[in-house]
């Protein structure tokens, strides 16, 4: 059943938006079909609701697709874990009720995904709930099955079984600052991760067309603007804010 479902990722970026459809087939993964549309700043939500709903006729009914929410506009941070066992709705609602404190925020405006640290503790990561639900609103409104949004620059996690040995993680340039991803961990910065491989298409660089088996041409000519949407659509289905 699973190599029935066409697993797409979709990155709206300041420009352009963008998507991308896989299918899992014999020896890897096989490229379905890829969406780009231009944005100009006045696009509206409405807009690309519009665009999203074209694309969802051209999708069979078994898909699912994860949408890139931007890394800058989250937190990461570790819990130590509470001082008494708790169930895991009771563990939940703590992790929540604490990030909430400390950011000085209300628990309401507050997205969140968390794991368990590597050393100890609980990994957080929290996101504004309006910028969430923005998100899942034009999905649902498109018709589409969503399932997941997921900070860009962890959406990267998904090339590292690709990168060449040696490799400490991978950073794309976004066209205003540098995602990234090495190990567990994830995110932004003014530079690339140190030992990290960069996402393009020069002779020294990492292809992320390259993690596909199969392609079907035409391929989009500025394939490097769809890194995020391919590596949400590889492996970027589980919530990393989920509220």
């Amino acid at each position: 059943m699973t190599y029935r479902y066409w697993q797409a990722g979709l990155h709206i970026q300041d420009d352009a938006m963008v998507c991308i459809a896989l299918q899992q087939a014999r020896g890897g993964w096989a490229l379905r079909r890829w969406w780009q549309q231009a944005l100009t700043p006045d696009s509206t939500d409405a807009d690309r609701t519009a665009t999203l709903r074209k694309w969802r006729r051209e999708m069979p009914v078994q898909h699912r697709i994860a949408v890139a929410l931007p890394a800058g506009g989250t937190l990461r941070k570790v819990l130590p874990a509470p001082g008494l066992v708790l169930r895991d709705s009771e563990q939940a609602q703590w992790i929540i009720s604490s990030m909430a404190q400390q950011l000085e925020m209300a628990e309401a405006s507050l997205a969140f995904d968390y794991c368990q640290a590597t050393r100890g503790g609980f990994q957080v990561t929290a996101a504004r709930q309006q910028d969430v639900l923005r998100l899942r609103k034009m999905a649902k409104d498109a018709g589409l099955n969503l399932a997941a949004v997921t900070p860009d620059a962890s959406a990267l996690l998904a090339f590292l079984p690709w990168l060449p040995d040696g490799a400490g993680g991978v950073s794309w340039f976004d066209g205003d600052r540098w995602l990234w991803a090495a190990g567990e961990e994830w995110g932004c910065a003014d530079h690339p991760a140190p030992g990290s491989v960069v996402c393009g298409s020069g002779i020294n660089d990492f292809d992320p067309w390259h993690c596909l088996s199969q392609l079907q041409p035409p391929l989009p000519v500025n394939g490097d603007t769809f890194t995020i949407a391919l590596a949400l659509a590889l492996g970027g289905h589980r919530d990393a804010a989920a509220g």
